[in-house]
């Protein structure tokens, strides 16, 4: 597989995490397709990871040495969306700068250009963009003159695009020419054997920014991640780590345990306490070994009474209120006192 591409590509490809068939089978199909210029759309749920195999597809292309230069359709107001694109010259409309802008897809010359979202272009866009796929040009608003372009283009989309072309709302014609090769990267909760490594790289990075050595995660938590089923996909994980980390402290044994985690995840570690093993006894005497005060040590425990409040009532924060004897106010207050959101 790595005959294919040159040294860089080796290195961002390898930042693609997985050992899965579905990731092994992606990563080779990307070294292959990579060398050449046909168009890309690369398909798949929030948060999987679409940007990092466009990034790879550049690196291993022959045009790595471009520019790579990504375009999210849907934070574009739609009257910009066209200036965006294909730039404009002085003079072209109210407020525009002075000796005017080249648009995204001219700085993307001899590149890649990534159309993040694509499904969000306006109908009158999608017909602009289709005529500059067919004849690469690019005309800038309020000039006559034609420009040609050399990029490759590579599209993304979290919704299923078949069928916005099915009730006439992504234009059919523009589907097929940004669909010459698909890339459909799969949801986390279809490759959890990956999990593990995803957790481990994580765990290295989150060491690196946040200065830390934490070095795992505990039995019950990798449970729980096996368990979950990830709607928001690797983003969600990397962000449920990263909360980890601003939670763990030095009675933690550098190691991120069960009450790090979003109450919602609780339920799936198969642990009915998220109290620590040494049970409350052990808690305490170790808190007074470690100079906390009673004030830190009843905080402690009103939090982890909240915790299982929240694990009783399976995130329901109404019924976690009611078991706990306090108003739902009451209760959002402690979780935000507590960093439990």
């Amino acid at each position: 597989m790595r005959s294919h591409s040159p040294g860089v590509a080796h290195f961002i490809t390898d930042h693609i995490i997985g050992l899965s068939p579905q990731m092994l089978d992606l990563k080779e199909t990307l070294l292959k397709i990579a060398p050449r210029n046909s168009n890309v759309l690369i398909t798949g749920e929030s948060g999987t990871g679409k940007e990092l195999f466009a990034r790879a597809l550049h690196a291993a292309s022959l045009r790595r040495a471009g520019p790579f230069v990504k375009i999210n359709c849907a934070a574009i107001p739609d009257t910009l969306v066209e200036s965006e694109l294909f730039g404009y010259e002085e003079g072209a409309f109210t407020g525009c700068r002075k000796g005017g802008q080249p648009g995204k897809l001219e700085l993307a010359h001899q590149g890649t250009v990534f159309l993040d979202e694509v499904a969000e272009l306006s109908w009158p866009v999608q017909a602009k963009l289709l005529r500059f796929l067919q004849e690469r040009e690019i005309q800038k608003l309020g000039s006559r003159r034609s420009i040609y372009v050399d990029v490759r283009v590579v599209a993304a989309t979290n919704v299923n695009l078949e069928q916005m072309v099915k009730y006439k709302k992504f234009r059919e014609d523009l589907f097929y020419r940004l669909n010459v090769i698909n890339l459909h990267i799969p949801p986390l909760r279809e490759r959890k054997e990956d999990i593990p490594l995803l957790v481990e790289a994580f765990i290295q990075k989150f060491n690196l920014s946040f200065k830390a050595r934490v070095s795992g995660v505990a039995p019950e938590v990798m449970n729980a991640f096996m368990q979950y089923s990830w709607p928001g996909n690797v983003r969600e994980l990397e962000n449920c780590l990263e909360r980890a980390f601003n939670l763990i402290d030095d009675n933690d044994n550098k190691v991120i345990q069960l009450h790090h985690l979003p109450a919602h995840l609780y339920s799936f570690s198969g642990e009915k306490q998220p109290l620590r093993d040494t049970g409350l006894p052990g808690q305490v005497a170790q808190a007074f070994r470690q100079g906390k005060t009673l004030v830190e040590i009843l905080e402690q425990v009103e939090k982890y009474i909240i915790l299982q409040a929240l694990v009783e009532s399976k995130g329901n924060r109404a019924r976690a209120a009611r078991l706990l004897g306090i108003s739902r106010p009451g209760l959002y207050k402690k979780l935000v006192r507590y960093n439990l959101m």
